[in-house]
């Protein structure tokens, strides 16, 4: 299994600010490599498959708040960018992840709940 980098996710969150807006810069360098830990984690220590590493990377990153602005739009890309790395992909649309994704950062959508549902959207 591949992993992204803090290096690679740090381009990805300054690609998709210049893109869509909001202020750059990271808040908290710590949560940003522990919730990038949690995935890597889960896959050596769980044997987790695909799905459940992408919904930790979405879950995880998330929460984390680490970076000033963006974090939902980052943590969408990444589980994105992770399945893809991988030679997998999400069926769901924007719409759905605009949802899902703010269900996740109120606090609505458990951890359990994101693993559920990546399992329906990974193909």
């Amino acid at each position: 299994m591949l992993f992204p980098t803090v290096q690679e996710v740090l381009a990805i969150q300054r690609r998709l600010i210049e893109e869509f807006g909001g202020i750059h810069g990271i808040r908290d360098g710590g949560a940003l490599e522990s919730a990038l830990c949690a995935a890597e984690q889960r896959a050596y220590y769980e044997q987790a498959d695909l799905s459940v590493c992408a919904s930790t990377y979405a879950y995880h990153l998330t929460k984390a708040h680490a970076f000033l602005d963006g974090n939902k739009r980052l943590a969408a890309a990444v589980a994105e960018i992770f399945l893809e790395m991988n030679g997998a992909s999400l069926t769901a649309t924007n719409d759905q992840l605009v949802d899902f994704f703010l269900g996740i950062a109120s606090g609505t959508t458990p951890r359990e709940a994101v693993e559920r549902q990546f399992s329906e959207w990974v193909i």
